[in-house]
């Protein structure tokens, strides 16, 4: 019987450890110790028992129909692509590592967003403005420092991002049981950060009965709170769901990132790809530049989802001019 279960584990070596073909592998042994037991009964001996069950059950070519992995079978057996291996403890660190990475991006973000309440509220003191715009300039730091480090602890793994990967089945068990935990977290951190953001304009209400130009400002800088926080619940929510995702879904995974540069060289169209090469610099730029000279930090961030939008009209049409081309 051990011989059975030997020659079962080559059959199935090399083929990515997702459900289906656990299910197929546990369906096929249960078939082939079936059969064996049979053989045994009508009096064959070990050794020819056992060749017999090869010799009937020992072609997964035949038998992948019937299992429901021929496409699987047929996708592994003629793709070039090799498989780096991950073992149980590399899928714990890794996503450990993702998990602090999530914290330090969504906090980065926030800083960044609520970094304009500084200047509103030095404003509304009546204090010098230039220490509402110093504590202003001090929060962008301390969101890109956070950013930054978000994308230095995952350097070690970057290689995930271009370089096929596969998990046992014992990670896909421990990732599935950890999936079921945050479920209910990811849900109520996902509302409440969506109901922030809708809700950003309530303090703009509720200090408008009171007037002044304390509570005028005090109410503008409440909403970036709002927008702030939720953003971070969002951000942080989605990234470890879309980590559970990517992980259980890694053996079957033919795309890898493709870096920003690689994405503008496909543009054919030469002066759109020059454009869109220097865009983000340029509105960067612009940005500043309009922030400096108006001191109007409060409005200019509006330069950003302003040029966001623009980048995908731009993408959109030049890709539409392109299909029409090819038609």
């Amino acid at each position: 019987m051990e011989t059975i279960k030997n020659y079962l584990e080559s059959m199935f070596r090399g083929l990515p450890l997702t459900e289906k073909v656990m299910k197929a592998k546990s369906e096929l042994l249960q078939m082939m110790e079936d059969k064996y037991t049979e053989l045994i009964r009508s009096g064959k001996t070990e050794n020819e028992a056992v060749g017999e069950v090869i010799q009937n059950f020992g072609n997964l070519d035949d038998l992948a129909d019937d299992l429901g992995i021929k496409e699987i079978l047929y996708q592994t057996k003629y793709s070039e692509v090799q498989r780096r291996k991950l073992s149980f403890e590399e899928v714990t660190e890794y996503f450990e590592r993702k998990k602090l990475s999530a914290l330090l991006k969504a906090a980065g973000i926030m800083f960044c967003i609520i970094c304009v309440i500084f200047p509103i509220m030095a404003d509304a003191m009546r204090i010098n403005d230039i220490i509402g715009v110093v504590l202003m300039f001090l929060s962008v730091g301390v969101g890109v420092v956070l950013m930054v480090t978000a994308n230095t602890v995952m350097e070690q793994w970057r290689f995930m991002r271009s370089e096929p990967c596969s998990i046992d089945a014992v990670s896909i068990d421990y990732l599935k049981n950890k999936n079921r935990d945050f479920m209910p977290s990811y849900s109520v951190m996902h509302s409440v950060g969506i109901l922030l953001c809708i809700l950003c304009f309530i303090p703009a209400v509720i200090f408008d009965e009171f007037g002044g130009h304390f509570w005028d400002n005090l109410s503008g800088a409440m909403l970036f709170v709002f927008v702030g926080f939720g953003v971070f619940l969002i951000v942080y929510s989605n990234t470890i769901k879309r980590t559970f995702s990517r992980l259980l879904g890694i053996n079957n995974q033919t795309e890898f990132f493709e870096p920003e540069e690689k994405k503008v060289e496909k543009i054919k169209n030469p002066t759109i790809r020059t454009i869109m090469m220097c865009y983000w610099p340029v509105v960067t730029c612009i940005y500043l530049c309009v922030s400096f000279l108006t001191f109007k930090w409060h409005m200019t961030w509006l330069i950003w989802p302003i040029a966001a939008a623009v980048n995908t009209i731009i993408i959109a049409i030049n890709k539409a001019n392109e299909e029409s081309r090819r038609d």
